[in-house]
């Protein structure tokens, strides 16, 4: 009896001092990681101001960007140069070559590396902490595992798929002042325009479950069966994949974006900070996806506010939301939740879709194109990790799920010291 007494005392009296001990390690582990960061963040300021400093004193002294890019096109930078080659047999060949150093943000200000290395960064590691906090979400919590959300879940594997397979080049390319090579540029000629085009459409299909959601609450459930969003799914893929691997079969390998603009085929990116693009006639067929897509999720948000503002729904409709009077709001509030992923996507792809087709059918020059298109890119990979911000802040039982997984993983970080 006394031994038992004695060994829960002394249980309790090392599990206290191991406590002491953890609290006061994560407290000098706060200081000194505290001093670091800022010591970090200090010094990262200051050379960011002073590089932004330089672009501005350099933009001032041309007046404006659009002086910057017509000084680099004088110069010649970015154009596919041709130039003949004799070999040892007088045999002369025309053999045309590109340097995407030259275009761009980068080619424009090469000064600028750091702070565009930087900035690639902080979007991939966004894109992969939002992305994986929602697909997390959505697993564990039983109030975000609805039909429609499996959409959603896809849509940020796409977007974490997408930010790996462009910012890691783009972070590579700055660095080492050339893109990887020809093999690497079109297997992201090919990857690129399909997950753009699988994000777009997966985006559309969580329109179309809103709308089913809203307009036929009761039989949302027996609609949207296992086996019908898995047909949706695989539609979305097919779609997406439809114009690389016809660009692939017509022509038995990945063209890239040189093919419309000089007709000749150099597997190199416009720009160190753009992706390599494939070309032909499919890649029109690709943005025109695009824009489909983004105007049938458009549609979707028309419908359904027109079906929820209506004054003259059908008799069954009106019972249905009788009957789930305390869900309205919330399905409500989900659906202008979409909206504003929707207004995001607006924001961050046309711009980058309309300087693609001034640049197909010559509107643009290829110097204006690499430097609005390395602006633009980057702008639009922020929509890699938006979704997940907007329900962050919009979704109550978003913020509640993501206190419970940290809860349990400070109790799992505990208990793994005991």
């Amino acid at each position: 009896m006394n031994l038992t007494s004695m060994s829960s005392g002394a249980d309790t009296n090392v599990s206290s001092i191991a406590a002491d001990v953890i609290t006061n390690v994560f407290n000098v582990t706060e200081r000194v990681g505290g001093d670091l960061v800022i010591r970090f963040a200090t010094t990262h300021w200051n050379a960011t101001f002073d590089l932004a400093k330089r672009m501005i004193n350099h933009t001032t002294e041309d007046k404006s960007v659009i002086n910057v890019i017509r000084a680099a096109q004088d110069v010649g930078l970015c154009d596919v140069i041709f130039s003949n080659v004799t070999s040892s047999g007088n045999v002369t060949t025309t053999v045309a070559s590109y340097d995407p150093a030259g275009c761009g943000v980068y080619g424009s200000n090469p000064d600028l590396q750091p702070l565009l290395i930087l900035i690639l960064v902080c979007i991939i590691l966004w894109a992969m902490f939002g992305n994986s906090c929602l697909i997390g979400v959505i697993a564990t919590s039983e109030n975000m595992q609805e039909p429609g959300n499996i959409f959603l879940c896809a849509l940020a594997f796409t977007d974490i798929s997408q930010s790996l397979m462009y910012t890691p080049t783009a972070i590579y390319s700055l660095v080492h002042g050339e893109p990887p090579g020809a093999l690497w540029c079109r297997t992201q000629a090919f990857f690129v325009p399909f997950l753009s085009i699988l994000s777009v459409f997966l985006l559309t299909s969580l329109w179309i479950c809103r709308y089913i959601h809203i307009v036929w609450p009761l039989e949302f459930h027996s609609m949207l069966t296992p086996r019908r969003l898995v047909v949706a799914m695989v539609m979305c893929f097919l779609v997406a994949v439809t114009p690389p691997m016809v660009g692939l079969a017509r022509v038995g390998k990945v063209v890239t974006w040189s093919v419309d603009l000089a007709s000749v085929d150099i597997p190199k990116p416009a720009s160190l900070m753009m992706p390599c693009t494939f070309g032909g006639p499919e890649s029109v067929v690709a943005v025109m996806l695009c824009f489909l897509g983004v105007f049938v999720s458009c549609c979707c948000a028309g419908l359904i506010y027109r079906e929820v503002r209506s004054k003259h729904l059908h008799h069954g409709t009106k019972e249905a939301w009788l009957a789930q009077a305390d869900r309205l709001e919330v399905k409500l509030k989900a659906v202008k939740t979409l909206g504003i992923v929707v207004l995001l996507q607006w924001v961050t792809w046309v711009p980058i879709l309309v300087v693609g087709m001034l640049s197909k059918v010559g509107a643009i020059s290829l110097t204006s194109a690499a430097f609005y298109g390395d602006m633009f890119y980057v702008m639009l990979q922020t929509s890699t990790f938006s979704d997940s911000l907007v329900y962050a802040f919009r979704n109550e039982i978003y913020r509640k799920a993501l206190a419970k997984i940290k809860r349990k993983m400070r109790l799992m970080v505990i208990n793994g010291f005991y």
